[in-house]
């Protein structure tokens, strides 16, 4: 029986741009479910992030079902004496201007010009094989999600990866490898920043509780 769910994520598992945040799909879930759901997702978070925080809650409270909202491979976690931040290939780098960290706009220029796509979605893969590896190994029952799954580092390099999409534990990875969050949700109402609404995680619900129903974790 599910009573305690942790869910991690980007902007889409946090809820961004919903009137009520209770509306997001992983407190959807959990009022399904009857069960205490832990949202730790926040706008902005790479892979990184999730994974971190995934070690830290299931090592100190009893966990039963963790939910991961993998964001886009090309978000990489850095960290310097003002604390951990994310950058993108592509981002502009508005939030390090308003917050007076315009020092890490010089690290943004370098990794616009010369980061490598092809080892950013191998280590994505690498991140996945061992968070799902880790959850084995403790007896957690794990549903994994992409936000985006046709974006431009699985669409390019998927298919020159097979030693590690193999590993996939495409079972309890929904969707995996065609179908992300977002296009689950093609033709429902999004926000002015482009967030799914009430509709779309309704939808993501219902993947989700059909997943579980099907595997039979509701006794």
């Amino acid at each position: 029986m599910i009573k305690h769910i942790l869910a991690v994520g980007d902007s889409f598992t946090y809820g961004e741009e919903l009137t009520d945040r209770n509306d997001s799909y992983a407190i959807q879930l959990g009022a399904r479910l009857s069960a205490n759901v832990v949202n730790e997702a926040r706008p902005g978070s790479g892979n990184s992030r999730m994974i971190r925080n995934v070690i830290s809650h299931v090592s100190q409270w009893p966990t039963d079902l963790v939910i991961i909202g993998w964001t886009s491979p090309g978000r990489q976690e850095f960290a310097d004496a003002d604390g951990v931040f994310d950058i993108w290939p592509g981002y502009g780098g508005n939030m390090f201007r308003n917050d007076g960290q315009t020092w890490r706009l010089e690290l943004l220029d370098y990794i616009n010009q010369y980061h490598d796509p092809r080892y950013i979605y191998q280590q994505y893969l690498i991140d996945v094989i061992m968070m799902q590896s880790y959850l084995k190994q403790r007896g957690i029952q794990y549903i994994m999600l992409q936000t985006v799954m046709n974006e431009y580092y699985h669409h390019t390099y998927y298919s020159g990866m097979k030693s590690l999409t193999n590993e996939i534990d495409a079972e309890n990875f929904l969707g995996w490898p065609n179908e992300g969050m977002s296009e689950w949700t093609q033709g429902c109402r999004r926000g002015p920043n482009g967030h799914f609404l009430e509709a779309g995680h309704q939808r993501v619900t219902e993947k989700l509780y059909e997943h579980i129903r099907n595997k039979c974790w509701l006794a």
